[in-house]
C-alpha cells in the first residue's frame, strides 16, 4: 500500500464524504446509543464538517482526537458492558481509514469469516459493511450445510474479545498485511485514533472523572471496529485454512467441524495457540462439543425475528433472513402461557423472542394486536429482573403502549409500566434511556409520513416526561443527560432554554453536554427543531 497516496486519498472530499455517511448510518441504525443532536448537527453542517476535517488532516500525524465518553449497557443479569461513544468527527476519520484498508485487503479475508464484510453495490452507498441479516444468515446456513457431512461440531468464542484487542498487535497486523511502514503518517494517525481519551462517570458517586487514554480494546457497535477485528484475526483464519480445518467464525463466535472428536480437538489446539499469540484466549465456559445429531442441532446458531437489536428494524432484518436461509432451520417456536413462570435468564430472552417471532407460515406467534396485560407484566419482570434483553424489552413495551390495535387495558398497562420505569431512579439508566429514545425517535409510516411516538401520548403523559428532563440532566449517566436535552428540544425548547436547563441541573464540567449544546447552537434556526433531516425509516404500520 502506497502510504503517501493513501494519505492523499484519506483527506479527499470523496472519501471523507463517504466516511461521514457510513458513520451517521451506523450510528443511527446499529449503535446502542447515539446523541441525536450530534447527528442533527452533522446533517445541517455536512460540508463544513468535511472541510474542517480536510484542514485537520493536512498533518495527519498531529491529528488531535476529541474526547470520547463511556456509558454502560446491561451485559447480563448482574454486570454491565462498558461502551465507548466516539464523537462523529473521530468516527468519520476512522471510517475513512477503514475504507482505504478495505480496498486493499477485503479479497484476502477468509471466506468463512462471515461478519463485517465490506458492503458492495447499492448497499455500499449507505453502509460500510454488509447488513447483519446477510452475514448472520450465511453463517447459520454454512453450519447447517457442514452438519450434513460432519459427525462432530465444536462451538467456542473468544473471552472478552473486543476489550482484549491489543493496539500494538493490531497495528503490527495492519502494517504487515498492508505493507505499511510503522512510522508513516497513516499508521501514526491510526494509533492516535485507537488511543483516544475517554471520559468516565462513576456510577457510585456520580462524579465525572478526567479523560483517560485507552491503550487496549476496541469500542463495540460500529463497522470500523468489526473490520479492524477481521484484520486482527486474519492470521488466525489463515492458520486454520493451512491446517485444512472446517472452520468458520462470526466476529469471535467460532465453529469447528470434523468427522472425529480427535480431529476437532486437534484443530481446537491450533486455534487456541494462534489466539494466544495475539493475547487472546478461548472462553472455556462457552466451549462445547456435539457428537450426535440432536446435540449438533442444539449447538448450531439460529436466527429469529426480534433479537438483541430491540427495534422494529428487526422485523425488516428477519424478512431478509427468511429469504436467505432454510426456513425450518430458522424457526423459533417456543410458546409461553400466562401461568408459565420465567425461571432463568434464557427464559427471559426467549419470552422476548416469542413476542417477536413468526411461525413457519410467516404469521406472528403473537400478533401485536393480541398482546395481553400478562404479556406486559412479563416484560416488566424481564427488564427489572433480567437486564440482558434490555434493548428488545424496551422496544416491545413501547410498541405495546403505542400501537392502536392493542386493547385499551393492555395499552394502558404498558404505559403505566413505562412511566413507572422512567421515573424510577433505581432502575438501570441505560434501560430508561432506551425507552425514552423509542418515544422521541423520528419515524416514518409506510405511507411516507414522519412522526414520533411521543405525539401519541396524552398531554398529562407528555407533562410527566417534561418533569423528568431536569432530573435526567442531573443524573450521572451521559446517555440520560443527552436524551433529556434532545427531548426538550423536540418539545419546543429554545437553544437558550436548553443552555439554562443544563446550567441549572447538569454537573459542572460535563463535556458531552457542552458538546451537545455547541452542536445545537450550530444548527440553523431555520431548520425545524423537530429534526426532520435525521429521519430514520422504520416502515411503521399505519395503526400507530
Amino acid at each position: 500500500m502506497d502510504h503517501q497516496r493513501a494519505i492523499n486519498q484519506l483527506r479527499s472530499r470523496d472519501v471523507l464524504s463517504a466516511a461521514l455517511d457510513y458513520a451517521v448510518f451506523d450510528r443511527t441504525h446499529g449503535d446502542y446509543f447515539y446523541d441525536p443532536l450530534e447527528i442533527q448537527y452533522a446533517h445541517a453542517n455536512r460540508d463544513t464538517l468535511i472541510s474542517e476535517l480536510i484542514d485537520e488532516l493536512q498533518n495527519p500525524d498531529q491529528f488531535s482526537p476529541r474526547s470520547a465518553f463511556a456509558y454502560f449497557s446491561p451485559k447480563n443479569d448482574l454486570c454491565d458492558r462498558r461502551m465507548i461513544y466516539i464523537p462523529i468527527k473521530n468516527l468519520t476519520v476512522r471510517y475513512a481509514i477503514a475504507i482505504l484498508f478495505a480496498e486493499q485487503i477485503e479479497t484476502e479475508i477468509h471466506p468463512q469469516c462471515f461478519a463485517n464484510r465490506r458492503a458492495t453495490d447499492a448497499e455500499a452507498k449507505m453502509r460500510f459493511t454488509k447488513d447483519f441479516s446477510s452475514g448472520w444468515a450465511r453463517f447459520c446456513q454454512w453450519q447447517s450445510d457442514r452438519c450434513q457431512d460432519n459427525a462432530v461440531l465444536l462451538r467456542t468464542d473468544i473471552s472478552s474479545f473486543y476489550d482484549s484487542v491489543s493496539h500494538e498487535y493490531l497495528i503490527e497486523a495492519v502494517c504487515r498485511h498492508l505493507s505499511l511502514p510503522s512510522n508513516c503518517a497513516l499508521v501514526l494517525l491510526l494509533r492516535c485514533l485507537l488511543q483516544i481519551p475517554v471520559i468516565y462517570y462513576s456510577p457510585s458517586t456520580g462524579q465525572i472523572e478526567s479523560p483517560a487514554i485507552i491503550h487496549q480494546g476496541l469500542p463495540i457497535g460500529d463497522g470500523v471496529e468489526g473490520y479492524l477485528a477481521n484484520i486482527y484475526l486474519k492470521d488466525v483464519d489463515y492458520a486454520m485454512v493451512q491446517a485444512n480445518a472446517s472452520y468458520g467464525r462470526y466476529v469471535d463466535d467460532m465453529r469447528l467441524f470434523g468427522n472425529s472428536r480427535s480431529e476437532v480437538l486437534q484443530n481446537l489446539r491450533i486455534l487456541q495457540e494462534q489466539l494466544l499469540r495475539k493475547g487472546l484466549n478461548l472462553n472455556a465456559s462457552k466451549t462445547e462439543i456435539a457428537e450426535d445429531k440432536p446435540s449438533r442441532d442444539s449447538l448450531m446458531s439460529r436466527v429469529y425475528l426480534g433479537g438483541d437489536y430491540g427495534e422494529d428494524e428487526d422485523e425488516q432484518a428477519g424478512s431478509q433472513i427468511e429469504a436467505r436461509i432454510d426456513l425450518p432451520f430458522e424457526q423459533f417456536s417456543r410458546i409461553f402461557t400466562e401461568d408459565q413462570q420465567l425461571k432463568k435468564s434464557n427464559d427471559a430472552k426467549e419470552f422476548c423472542k416469542f413476542l417477536g417471532a413468526r411461525s413457519i407460515d410467516g404469521q406472528p406467534l403473537v400478533a401485536l394486536g393480541d398482546r395481553k396485560v400478562w404479556h406486559v407484566e412479563r416484560l416488566r419482570e424481564v427488564i427489572t429482573r433480567w437486564r440482558g434483553p434490555t434493548k428488545h424489552v424496551g422496544w416491545l413495551l413501547v410498541q405495546t403502549a403505542i400501537y392502536g390495535g392493542v386493547a385499551d387495558t393492555t395499552r394502558n398497562r404498558a404505559r403505566q409500566v413505562i412511566f413507572g420505569l422512567l421515573g424510577d431512579r433505581d432502575f438501570n439508566a441505560y434501560s430508561r434511556y432506551r425507552i425514552l429514545h423509542h418515544l422521541v425517535k423520528l419515524r416514518r409510516r409506510k405511507s411516507g409520513r414522519t412522526f414520533r411516538f411521543i405525539v401519541q401520548l396524552s398531554d398529562s403523559e407528555r407533562q410527566q416526561i417534561e418533569v423528568l428532563i431536569p432530573k435526567y440532566l442531573a443524573e450521572p449517566a451521559f446517555e440520560l443527560n443527552l436524551i433529556a436535552l434532545y427531548t426538550r428540544r423536540i418539545l419546543g425548547g429554545s437553544i437558550a432554554e436548553l443552555k439554562a436547563l443544563a446550567a441549572a441541573h447538569c454537573r459542572p464540567g460535563c463535556e458531552p453536554v457542552r458538546n451537545a449544546l455547541e452542536a445545537v447552537a450550530q444548527i440553523p434556526e431555520t431548520l425545524s427543531p423537530t429534526g426532520e433531516e435525521i429521519e430514520e425509516p422504520d416502515a411503521i404500520p399505519d395503526r400507530y
